[in-house]
């Protein structure tokens, strides 16, 4: 069977059935607009083309494992499995000001082995099908509508590299935002990658108008290379003449994530060097405090003192490059990427 989400081989099989022509156009209202689960429920159809669709088309591979809220209700962690037994995560945060975002998963477990995540520990499963990834985005915008609140914002950047799979990821943007479809604004989407050169390259022609996010973390290719290795592969210099190149191309601000990690990365000699780094660049860095695993027994990372998150901050300030200091939103529900598969793979 093919999936719902899979517009060429869904419209070749009506063609083939001698369904009219809008047909196609019927069911993706249905499913895009109306959130209709159920093919039985789609009123616009005859009967014949619910069989059609029963007989070659599922509307959901993922399975809801568990669903979290924080206690504030600000954050919904949700816990799938795919059909081959993989677990993956997405977040959803509701904004105080209105605001929701939702955090995709775009592959079981992560190739990258950045010491300070989570996901690293499942190692590298898979890739995500294209409709693995939009079924994410159609639960947790089904979720908020029945709250009578909208989804406004994307982020590839849960379980991890969206670049390692990259025709993918660009599939399910393409859903995402097509107007007949979910119809999100591109700019309203972001990418996040630990500095894949060359998917940044393919991004900037594919996708002027999304954001991209660089999970940066360190100043320098020595102290990159300890905690990311992906820096021995893709060294700083070659990371930001492509950046260069994008801003160019796009005139697009680039966003840095910087996790904030005591003793290892939060120095004031690594604040000046990530000072001088992005100076002149347009670039916005976000402060990310690290998040403790108090079930995890082998990394004795430690969150860095707000204070000296503030002093980083100000260092940029002085050298005019934004700046945000990220709210941690989920501290009770394991909010770091790939802690509840993490904890439910151990537990299994």
């Amino acid at each position: 069977m093919f999936s719902i989400h899979d517009e060429e081989n869904l419209k070749k099989i009506l063609i083939d059935a001698w369904e009219k022509p809008f047909r196609y156009s019927q069911i993706e209202n249905a499913i895009y607009k109306n959130y209709i689960a159920d093919y039985d429920d789609i009123s616009t159809i005859s009967n014949a083309s619910k069989e059609i669709l029963k007989k070659n088309f599922f509307y959901c591979s993922l399975e809801l494992k568990s669903e979290v809220t924080s206690e504030n209700w600000q954050t919904t962690k949700l816990l799938f499995k795919t059909v081959d037994g993989k677990f993956i995560e997405s977040v959803i945060m509701r904004h105080l000001w209105g605001r929701n975002t939702l955090c995709v998963s775009c592959q079981a477990g992560c190739p990258m082995w950045c010491s300070f995540c989570a996901t690293w520990k499942l190692g590298f499963q898979r890739n995500l099908e294209f409709y693995e990834i939009v079924e994410q985005i159609m639960y947790a915008s089904a979720l908020l509508n029945k709250e009578q609140k909208n989804l406004r914002n994307i982020v590839y950047m849960w379980m991890w590299e969206p670049f390692l799979n990259y025709e993918n990821v660009k599939k399910s943007i393409d859903i995402a935002c097509k107007q007949k479809k979910l119809d999100f604004s591109n700019r309203r989407v972001t990418i996040s990658t630990c500095w894949i050169v060359p998917g940044i390259k393919r991004f900037a022609v594919d996708f002027p108008q999304t954001s991209l996010a660089i999970s940066l973390h360190a100043p320098t290719d020595e102290l990159r290379k300890k905690i990311m290795p992906v820096s021995f592969t893709y060294p700083l210099d070659l990371l930001m003449k492509s950046l260069d190149e994008y801003t160019d191309m796009t005139n697009k601000r680039v966003f840095y994530e910087y996790i904030m990690i005591a003793w290892v990365n939060d120095s004031l000699k690594e604040a000046k060097e990530l000072a001088e780094l992005l100076r002149w660049k347009l670039a916005h860095v976000n402060f990310i405090p690290y998040n403790s695993w108090e079930w995890i027994t082998w990394s004795d990372y430690k969150p860095t003192a707000k204070r000296r998150i503030e002093e980083f901050q100000n260092m940029l300030n002085d050298v005019w490059v934004a700046s945000t200091i990220r709210h941690t939103m989920w501290d009770d529900i394991d909010a770091a990427c790939g802690q509840l598969a993490l904890k439910n793979n151990e537990e299994n």
